[in-house]
Protein backbone atom coordinates (compact mmCIF):
# COMPACT_ATOMS: atom_id res chain seq x y z
CA UNK A 1 0.00 0.00 0.00
CA UNK A 2 1.04 3.45 -0.81
CA UNK A 3 2.01 5.67 2.01
CA UNK A 4 -0.75 8.83 1.47
CA UNK A 5 0.19 12.16 2.51
CA UNK A 6 -2.44 14.97 3.72
CA UNK A 7 -1.21 17.35 1.30
CA UNK A 8 -1.31 14.98 -1.58
CA UNK A 9 -4.95 14.33 -0.54
CA UNK A 10 -5.49 17.93 -0.22
CA UNK A 11 -4.23 18.63 -3.88
CA UNK A 12 -5.93 15.87 -5.22
CA UNK A 13 -9.62 17.42 -3.50
CA UNK A 14 -8.28 20.65 -4.99
CA UNK A 15 -7.73 19.48 -8.54
CA UNK A 16 -11.39 17.83 -8.29
CA UNK A 17 -13.03 21.15 -7.47
CA UNK A 18 -11.20 22.99 -10.14
CA UNK A 19 -12.62 20.82 -12.73
CA UNK A 20 -16.34 20.80 -11.39
CA UNK A 21 -15.42 24.79 -11.52
CA UNK A 22 -13.44 24.51 -14.93
CA UNK A 23 -16.13 22.48 -16.74
CA UNK A 24 -19.21 25.15 -16.38
CA UNK A 25 -16.75 28.06 -16.96
CA UNK A 26 -15.52 26.47 -20.54
CA UNK A 27 -19.37 25.68 -21.38
CA UNK A 28 -20.36 29.60 -21.11
CA UNK A 29 -17.09 30.63 -22.95
CA UNK A 30 -18.24 28.39 -25.68
CA UNK A 31 -21.69 29.78 -25.39
CA UNK A 32 -20.13 33.39 -25.17
CA UNK A 33 -18.34 32.93 -28.11
CA UNK A 34 -21.57 32.03 -30.33
CA UNK A 35 -23.16 34.82 -28.69
CA UNK A 36 -20.59 37.65 -29.03
CA UNK A 37 -21.65 39.88 -32.54
CA UNK A 38 -19.26 40.85 -34.61
CA UNK A 39 -19.49 42.83 -38.13
CA UNK A 40 -15.73 44.30 -39.81
CA UNK A 41 -14.61 46.01 -42.81
CA UNK A 42 -11.54 44.40 -44.26
CA UNK A 43 -9.49 44.91 -48.04
CA UNK A 44 -10.87 48.28 -48.65
CA UNK A 45 -8.77 50.07 -51.04
CA UNK A 46 -8.00 53.26 -50.86
CA UNK A 47 -10.83 55.88 -51.85
CA UNK A 48 -10.13 56.67 -55.49
CA UNK A 49 -11.67 59.63 -56.67
CA UNK A 50 -9.88 63.18 -57.54
CA UNK A 51 -13.40 64.91 -57.53
CA UNK A 52 -16.24 65.34 -55.33
CA UNK A 53 -18.43 62.22 -56.36
CA UNK A 54 -22.20 63.29 -55.91
CA UNK A 55 -24.11 60.97 -53.63
CA UNK A 56 -27.95 62.22 -55.24
CA UNK A 57 -28.84 58.60 -55.64
CA UNK A 58 -27.51 55.41 -54.53
CA UNK A 59 -28.27 52.05 -56.33
CA UNK A 60 -27.49 49.30 -54.30
CA UNK A 61 -27.50 45.88 -56.10
CA UNK A 62 -26.61 42.12 -54.96
CA UNK A 63 -25.65 39.27 -56.30
CA UNK A 64 -23.65 35.87 -55.43
CA UNK A 65 -22.84 32.66 -57.52
CA UNK A 66 -23.67 30.24 -54.16
CA UNK A 67 -26.89 28.27 -54.56
CA UNK A 68 -29.42 28.30 -52.29
CA UNK A 69 -29.21 32.17 -51.32
CA UNK A 70 -32.09 34.27 -52.85
CA UNK A 71 -33.56 34.99 -49.63
CA UNK A 72 -30.25 35.89 -48.13
CA UNK A 73 -29.45 38.16 -51.10
CA UNK A 74 -32.72 39.85 -50.57
CA UNK A 75 -32.42 40.85 -46.69
CA UNK A 76 -29.12 41.87 -47.24
CA UNK A 77 -30.25 44.26 -50.34
CA UNK A 78 -32.82 45.50 -48.36
CA UNK A 79 -30.98 45.63 -45.40
CA UNK A 80 -28.44 48.15 -46.76
CA UNK A 81 -31.13 50.24 -48.54
CA UNK A 82 -32.82 50.79 -44.98
CA UNK A 83 -29.56 51.32 -43.49
CA UNK A 84 -28.77 54.22 -45.96
CA UNK A 85 -32.07 55.76 -45.84
CA UNK A 86 -32.05 55.64 -41.93
CA UNK A 87 -28.87 57.77 -42.01
CA UNK A 88 -30.75 60.57 -44.03
CA UNK A 89 -27.59 61.58 -45.60
CA UNK A 90 -28.45 60.71 -49.15
CA UNK A 91 -31.21 62.40 -51.24
CA UNK A 92 -33.06 58.35 -52.60
CA UNK A 93 -31.43 55.08 -52.06
CA UNK A 94 -33.51 52.14 -54.52
CA UNK A 95 -32.39 48.72 -55.32
CA UNK A 96 -34.62 49.46 -58.68
CA UNK A 97 -32.29 50.48 -61.70
CA UNK A 98 -35.46 51.88 -63.17
CA UNK A 99 -35.25 54.71 -60.20
CA UNK A 100 -31.86 56.17 -61.42
CA UNK A 101 -33.65 59.07 -63.03
CA UNK A 102 -30.75 60.98 -61.56
CA UNK A 103 -27.55 61.80 -63.64
CA UNK A 104 -25.07 61.60 -60.92
CA UNK A 105 -24.67 58.81 -57.90
CA UNK A 106 -23.34 56.07 -56.68
CA UNK A 107 -23.53 52.06 -57.27
CA UNK A 108 -23.18 49.49 -54.90
CA UNK A 109 -22.62 46.48 -56.03
CA UNK A 110 -22.30 43.39 -52.87
CA UNK A 111 -21.84 39.62 -54.07
CA UNK A 112 -21.96 37.10 -51.13
CA UNK A 113 -18.68 35.11 -51.41
CA UNK A 114 -19.02 33.05 -48.38
CA UNK A 115 -21.65 32.33 -45.83
CA UNK A 116 -21.99 30.08 -42.94
CA UNK A 117 -26.23 29.38 -42.24
CA UNK A 118 -26.84 28.46 -38.70
CA UNK A 119 -31.09 28.58 -38.85
CA UNK A 120 -33.86 29.11 -36.26
CA UNK A 121 -34.56 25.69 -35.88
CA UNK A 122 -31.10 24.50 -35.82
CA UNK A 123 -30.40 27.31 -33.21
CA UNK A 124 -33.51 25.95 -31.28
CA UNK A 125 -32.43 22.70 -30.99
CA UNK A 126 -28.54 22.68 -30.82
CA UNK A 127 -28.08 26.29 -28.82
CA UNK A 128 -23.94 27.03 -28.96
CA UNK A 129 -23.63 24.05 -30.47
CA UNK A 130 -25.19 24.88 -33.48
CA UNK A 131 -22.19 27.47 -34.28
CA UNK A 132 -21.80 30.74 -35.61
CA UNK A 133 -23.39 32.29 -38.76
CA UNK A 134 -21.03 34.03 -40.82
CA UNK A 135 -21.04 35.93 -44.09
CA UNK A 136 -18.47 37.38 -46.19
CA UNK A 137 -19.43 40.25 -48.75
CA UNK A 138 -17.35 41.49 -51.21
CA UNK A 139 -18.47 44.95 -52.09
CA UNK A 140 -17.89 47.44 -55.04
CA UNK A 141 -18.43 50.96 -54.74
CA UNK A 142 -18.45 52.88 -58.80
CA UNK A 143 -19.68 56.27 -59.76
CA UNK A 144 -23.27 55.96 -61.64
CA UNK A 145 -22.83 57.50 -64.27
CA UNK A 146 -18.88 56.86 -65.56
CA UNK A 147 -18.72 53.20 -63.89
CA UNK A 148 -15.45 54.70 -62.35
CA UNK A 149 -13.99 52.55 -59.57
CA UNK A 150 -14.47 54.67 -56.24
CA UNK A 151 -13.38 51.89 -53.29
CA UNK A 152 -13.47 48.13 -52.93
CA UNK A 153 -13.94 46.18 -49.86
CA UNK A 154 -14.97 42.78 -47.96
CA UNK A 155 -17.86 43.50 -45.08
CA UNK A 156 -17.92 40.35 -42.98
CA UNK A 157 -21.03 39.44 -40.45
CA UNK A 158 -21.29 36.96 -37.51
CA UNK A 159 -24.16 35.98 -35.21
CA UNK A 160 -24.52 37.23 -32.23
CA UNK A 161 -26.39 39.70 -29.97
CA UNK A 162 -29.54 39.02 -29.91
CA UNK A 163 -31.83 36.67 -27.83
CA UNK A 164 -31.95 34.47 -30.52
CA UNK A 165 -28.18 34.01 -29.94
CA UNK A 166 -27.37 34.44 -33.69
CA UNK A 167 -28.92 33.18 -37.07
CA UNK A 168 -28.20 34.21 -40.96
CA UNK A 169 -30.53 36.40 -40.67
CA UNK A 170 -28.45 38.34 -37.59
CA UNK A 171 -25.27 37.86 -39.96
CA UNK A 172 -26.21 39.65 -43.20
CA UNK A 173 -27.48 42.34 -40.97
CA UNK A 174 -24.33 42.54 -39.50
CA UNK A 175 -22.59 42.76 -42.65
CA UNK A 176 -25.43 44.98 -44.14
CA UNK A 177 -24.42 47.31 -40.76
CA UNK A 178 -20.73 47.34 -41.90
CA UNK A 179 -21.49 48.24 -45.78
CA UNK A 180 -23.63 51.21 -44.28
CA UNK A 181 -20.86 52.66 -42.63
CA UNK A 182 -18.38 52.46 -44.95
CA UNK A 183 -20.45 54.42 -47.65
CA UNK A 184 -20.90 56.73 -44.69
CA UNK A 185 -17.13 56.96 -44.48
CA UNK A 186 -16.89 57.20 -48.02
CA UNK A 187 -19.30 60.22 -48.28
CA UNK A 188 -17.72 62.30 -44.96
CA UNK A 189 -14.71 62.12 -47.30
CA UNK A 190 -16.06 62.50 -50.85
CA UNK A 191 -18.88 64.84 -50.76
CA UNK A 192 -18.90 68.19 -52.53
Amino acid sequence: MKNVTPMAIGMSSAMKEALKLAAPLLALLVLAGCASSSGLVKNASPIATNKPVSLDFVLVETSSSLSDLEGGKRLLNDSIIRGLRETSFFASVSGNRADTNSASGIKIRADVKEINKVSDSARVWMGGLAGQARIVVQVTVTDLNSGNLIETFEAEGKSGKSARAGTTDDAIQRAADQVVAEIVEIRSRTSQ
